[in-house]
């Protein structure tokens, strides 16, 4: 890609919709993303009809194939007309309405076809690192389906705010969609098709940059396959579809995900104290219910984790030593922007210095579970070694990483409310 083309180029398109008046009612047809619905979740969006996790997260069956299973269902949801083509190209405006830590927010962004750039041209900027296997799998329901079904859900800055205030004056406009999910998130969608609405987006936006917050593997995933596009002469998969929301947006809030680590031959919650003592100071914590309130409260300093030892081995505050263990191989090789980052301290000095879990066995998530709740964690570390609760990575701090061009290990942050799939669709054929 010539340097001239290095610009954040977001452009109207015909949105696929559930159409009103779709058959089995119209709440019940939209799902978070894909790779955010466990099992029990999926089979009970599943039980509706037309509910997009049957195109977006197909369930392989004997003999058949889920991701031609998927395209043929798409195809036959457009012939029953179930999902409608919009009859002109337009940019769609999402408010999400939801119950935040302290109470009632809202989040606005943007759904836009978004031109595909390679990362090095510094205007798409992923922070985490993927894997080979969902990659793929995204490739090839891509392929089949020949549409984009969920969004990448992309921050940018918006300093001035001439974003977030246009977007204010859209909103109040009639909505082509107004629904709710099993979260109690409130979505209303309103169509975006003057020219005027358009254009002033598109200048506002293009001299800007996007990090990826949700979607690191579908966008590598479209990125390969527009390649594969272009090698057999065609140049009809250069876009992304993408829901763009400012960094600055109040509604925008950012979790941890904890680790839970299993089936570790040898494990010894007091050879692990030990080791660990070198490096944090170390506090019990009598009740574990605590113990999530405790590690908030240090969050304005690196290295604070929970640690909450199965089989009744008791519950610690670890505090990191600043500046301890750096020396160690494992660290050395960490560039200085990353060294006091939580998530860095915990996956290389606790679970691959102490625990033996090394960066390979990381990636494939080989004795690591990852969880969400806080209060699941606690559940569930009765029946795994050792659970770990951390504090969210800042969001300036993703900024940084990402603008470095550097990237953080999987699953560092969970970014909330996520961007649900089935709101819109963007087909790549017409």
């Amino acid at each position: 890609m010539t340097r001239a083309s290095r610009a954040l180029r977001i452009r109207p398109f015909r949105a696929l919709r559930y159409a009103p008046e779709a058959p089995a009612g119209r709440d019940g047809r939209i799902a978070p993303p894909y790779d955010v619905i466990a099992p029990a979740q999926r089979e009970r969006l599943a039980r509706h009809p037309y509910n997009i996790v049957h195109l977006d997260l197909p369930q392989a069956k004997p003999g058949s194939d889920p991701y031609l299973d998927a395209a043929e269902r798409l195809r036959s949801w457009v012939r029953d007309g179930v999902l409608i083509r919009d009859e002109r190209p337009a940019l769609y405006l999402c408010e999400q309405q939801y119950q935040g830590p302290e109470g009632p927010l809202r989040r606005r962004g943007l759904f836009a076809r978004l031109d595909l750039e390679a990362y090095d041209a510094g205007v798409v900027i992923p922070h985490e690192r993927t894997l080979e296997r969902p990659r793929l799998d995204r490739l090839c329901l891509l392929e089949a389906t020949r549409a984009h079904l969920s969004a990448v859900f992309m921050l940018h800055p918006d300093p001035d705010a001439r974003v977030s205030r246009l977007l204010a004056e859209e909103i109040r406009g009639e909505p082509v969609l107004e629904a709710s999910d099993g979260d109690g998130i409130g979505y209303r969608l309103v169509r975006l098709d003057e020219a005027r609405v358009i254009d002033g987006l598109q200048e506002l936006l293009r001299d800007q940059w996007a990090l990826i917050a949700d979607g690191h593997h579908r966008y590598e995933s479209a990125l390969a396959y527009h390649e594969s596009r272009l090698a057999e002469g065609d140049r009809d998969a250069g876009h992304i579809l993408a829901f763009l929301c400012s960094l600055e947006d109040e509604g925008l809030i950012v979790l941890p995900i904890h680790r839970l680590v299993h089936s570790l031959p040898g494990f010894s919650p007091d050879r692990v104290l030990k080791a660990l003592a070198a490096w944090f100071d170390l506090e019990p914590v009598g009740d574990p219910q605590r113990l999530g309130a405790a590690v908030r409260a240090g969050q304005s300093r690196p290295g604070v984790f929970g640690l909450l030892f199965g089989a009744g081995g008791g519950a610690f505050v670890a505090r990191w030593k600043d500046g301890a263990g750096l020396d160690r191989p494992v660290m050395q090789a960490v560039p200085e922007l990353l060294r006091r980052l939580d998530v860095i301290l915990l996956h290389r000095l606790i679970l691959e210095e102490v625990l033996g879990i090394d960066s390979e066995a990381q990636s494939r998530q080989a004795h690591l579970d990852y969880v969400k709740d806080e209060a699941q964690l606690l559940e569930r570390t009765g029946g795994a070694l050792l659970g770990v609760l951390l504090n969210p990575t800042r969001i300036e701090q993703v900024v940084e990483v990402g603008r470095a061009g550097l990237r953080l290990p999987q699953k560092t942050t969970y970014f909330q409310p996520k961007v649900p799939s089935g709101l819109v669709i963007d087909p790549l054929d017409g």
